[in-house]
C-alpha cells in the first residue's frame, strides 16, 4: 500500500530530524496509529508541559490529512474541549501531499506561541476572545491547565 510506504518514510524522517520539541511513533505494531509527545515551548504558559497527541492516518494518506487530537487537556484557542486541533494544514481542503507528520507536529508546537486566530483560521471563539482582549487572564488559565493536566510548572 502506498500510504504505508509514505508513513514509513515519514517515521524515518522524524527519527532522523530528532526534534527537541516532540517525539512520535507507532502505537505497538499499528503503522496507521501513532502517539506523539509535544513539550511546551519555553517562555509560554505551556512551558514544561508534556502533551500527548493521538494520530490516525487514513488509508488514503498522504492524499487526506491524518486525524490529530490532543489526549492531554489544553487551554488554547486552536483546541476544543474534545482535543480537536484547528490547524489549516489539517483541514482536508488545505492539506497537501507534501505536508509530512514532522511538519504537522512542528506546526502544533509553534501554535503554542503563535496561535494564528485571525481571518481565514479556525479557532475556539471564546478562548480566542480572551486571548485578544485579556492576554494575562488567558495566560493564567493556560498555565493552570498546563500544571494540572500536562505536568508543567
Amino acid at each position: 500500500m502506498y500510504s504505508a510506504k509514505v508513513i514509513s518514510l515519514q517515521l524515518k524522517e522524524v527519527v532522523r530530524k530528532n526534534s527537541p520539541c516532540f517525539s512520535t511513533g507507532p502505537v505497538g505494531e499499528d503503522l496507521y496509529h501513532w502517539e506523539a509527545i509535544i513539550t511546551g515551548p519555553k517562555g509560554s504558559p505551556y512551558e514544561n508541559g508534556v502533551f500527548k497527541v493521538d494520530i490516525h492516518f487514513p488509508l488514503d494518506y498522504p492524499f487526506a490529512p491524518p486525524r490529530v487530537m490532543f489526549k492531554t487537556k489544553v487551554y488554547h484557542p486552536k483546541v476544543n474541549t474534545y482535543g480537536n486541533i484547528f490547524l489549516k494544514m489539517l483541514n482536508p481542503t488545505h492539506f497537501r501531499t507534501n505536508n509530512s507528520i514532522n511538519d504537522v507536529l512542528t506546526e502544533i508546537h509553534q501554535m503554542f506561541t503563535v496561535p494564528q486566530i485571525g481571518e481565514g483560521h479556525f479557532f475556539v471563539e471564546e478562548i480566542a476572545r480572551i486571548y485578544v482582549e485579556d492576554r494575562a487572564a488567558f495566560e493564567t488559565t493556560a498555565l493552570a491547565w498546563t500544571v494540572e493536566h500536562a505536568g508543567g510548572a
